[in-house]
């Protein structure tokens, strides 16, 4: 074809869309000829505070958020860090204008958090990765200000009712009171870290490894020093009931020992090669793994019942074990094998002579029920193909085991013990599954479907009637949320969509919602979604 015709067609083509355009306006207005734009997704959450953010976190109470807000990776930084450590400016809101506490907050544990009774937010700004300290602020939550605690901060608590602030400066261990109403105190040099009483009235601090891992006890305001427990401390811990502490001391052989004792007595050697220990929820007994040596990698479980002097041995080559939420039973995998990583799901109600029971090898993981009735557990089976099920067994019941589910990835109890949910049926490598429960008191029925191709279910309400799930977006490394009925009678309802990983349940009294950061490039920020 000639240039000229050419030419023509497309002078005849410009003339018809001329035409087109003028007979769009004549009709409708300039406005109705634009190409329709879909309008930006919008969740059912409210917006709290736009631009970037991450390291969503909630008050204990639900009476303020606090986040990481315009986050870098620390290694874009030339901080020699993985690329799951982010840099950020600490900010919380009570729900009102944004308050700051600083910049250079990293994403490492301990350097971020609320107090236990919500009052106050602290923050390790200005981090130094090389030095290992920073800038401690603390946040008012009442008053929606900050003041500027302590510099070369290494390390810091809050006691367990929020009424006192601690903090390792310069290895000096500080006190006060956590609203800054009075100046802190110096109470002891030398400390690493530290674990307040459950009362708060004293602690328990540890100097550095290079110094010893000395453990002291400490009593602020007893006008006594600090009293010396034991050199060379790994591990620590107040009982619940904060009558006792434990603690491991390294021995001759290079293990670890385990002492407990009474504030104002002597310590007492209880066992030795412990690596871990644990107390019952009501800090009357100690369960622990011991006699682990250079030549004996798996140690044994062994128990303390309240009231004994000396610990009765349980189980033979173990490395997982809990004690079930009312204390009076403890569960644990006996017999562990490393190559299948699974042992024999045994328990034993806790005494000075438990009667073990067991539910069967092949055992990788196990959970006890809320009311300390029920275990639930997955079950590694061979033929006729490979799965891991999941069963249910009733401690010290008729019934004690049934299979309930196939090819389970991740199960739980509601918070009344009522139904046992599982992820089953999965794709994607487990970040698809479906949600399902069974009734607890009538394990042969049926599963009931509660929701299709989820990734992750909590409870979302505080009486469980709500889940809060997500469903693992293959566009982007992000969610979607969602809530739905816990027992499946309505479809899920939809949140929000493009949300970092990291939601926070909020619970304001008998009110629940979610708090979380959105990825989208639009819609950048924190929200707060409420449940109906």
């Amino acid at each position: 074809m000639s240039t000229a015709p050419q030419a023509l067609a497309s002078t005849f083509a410009l003339r018809r869309r001329a035409l087109l355009v003028l007979a769009c306006v004549g009709a409708f207005g300039l406005a109705a000829c634009k190409p329709s734009s879909r309008p930006a997704y919008q969740g059912e959450g409210r917006l709290v505070a736009a631009g970037p953010a991450r390291e969503v976190l909630a008050a204990p109470g639900g009476g303020a958020l606090a986040w990481l807000a315009e986050p870098t990776l620390a290694s874009d930084r030339g901080h020699n860090t993985s690329n799951q450590v982010y840099l950020g400016i600490a900010t919380f809101s009570a729900f009102g204008p944004p308050v700051t506490l600083g910049r250079g907050v990293a994403t490492v544990p301990g350097s971020f958090f609320f107090s236990p009774s919500g009052a106050q937010v602290g923050a390790l700004t200005q981090w130094s990765f090389q030095g290992q300290t920073g800038v401690l602020v603390v946040g008012d939550v009442n008053h929606s200000k900050a003041r500027t605690v302590a510099r070369d901060v290494s390390f810091f608590a809050f006691s367990r009712d929020g009424e006192t602030l601690g903090y390792v400066a310069e290895s000096a261990l500080w006190i006060g009171p956590a609203d800054g109403s009075a100046p802190a105190a110096k109470v002891a040099n030398d400390v690493s870290t530290f674990e307040f009483a459950p009362d708060g009235s004293s602690l328990v601090a540890r100097s550095r490894s290079l110094m010893g891992g000395k453990l002291s006890l400490v009593e602020p305001g007893s006008g006594r020093l600090p009293t010396d427990l034991g050199e060379g401390t790994a591990e620590y811990a107040w009982s619940p009931d904060g009558s006792r502490i434990a603690f491991t001391s390294r021995n001759a052989a290079g293990g670890y020992d385990l002492f407990v004792l009474k504030p104002g007595q002597r310590p007492e050697k209880i066992g030795s090669g412990v690596p871990t220990f644990r107390f019952s929820f009501d800090g009357k007994h100690l369960a622990y793994i011991g006699d682990v040596s250079f030549k004996k990698q798996f140690g044994d479980l062994f128990l303390l019942p309240g009231g004994s002097k000396t610990s009765v041995k349980l189980g033979e080559t173990v490395i997982d074990f809990a004690f079930s939420p009312s204390s009076e039973r403890i569960a644990w995998l006996d017999k562990y094998n490393a190559q299948n990583r699974g042992g024999t799901l045994t328990w034993a109600q806790v005494g000075p002579k438990p009667e073990p029971h067991d539910f069967g090898p092949d055992v990788p993981s196990f959970i006890w029920s809320p009311d300390s009735e029920h275990l639930a557990y997955a079950k590694r089976q061979l033929t006729p193909v490979f799965s891991i099920d999941l069963f249910l067994a009733e401690a010290g019941g008729e019934n004690e085991t049934q299979q309930v589910g196939q090819g389970v990835f991740g199960y739980a109890f509601d918070t009344d013990s009522e139904r046992l949910f599982m992820r089953t049926r999965c794709t994607r490598n487990g970040r698809a599954c479906d949600l399902r429960s069974i009734p607890v008191a009538k394990p042969d029925e049926a599963s009931t479907l509660v929701a299709r191709a989820i990734h992750t279910f909590e409870p979302a309400t505080e009486d469980g009637d709500l889940l809060l799930i997500t469903y693992a977006r293959t566009d982007a490394d992000a969610l979607d949320i969602a809530v739905v009925p816990s027992d499946g009678s309505q479809e899920p309802r939809m949140l929000d969509q493009r949300v970092l990983a990291g939601t926070q349940i909020v619970r304001r009294g008998k009110e629940s919602g979610v708090a979380y950061a959105v990825l989208d490039p639009n819609r950048l920020g924190v929200y707060l979604a409420e449940f109906d």
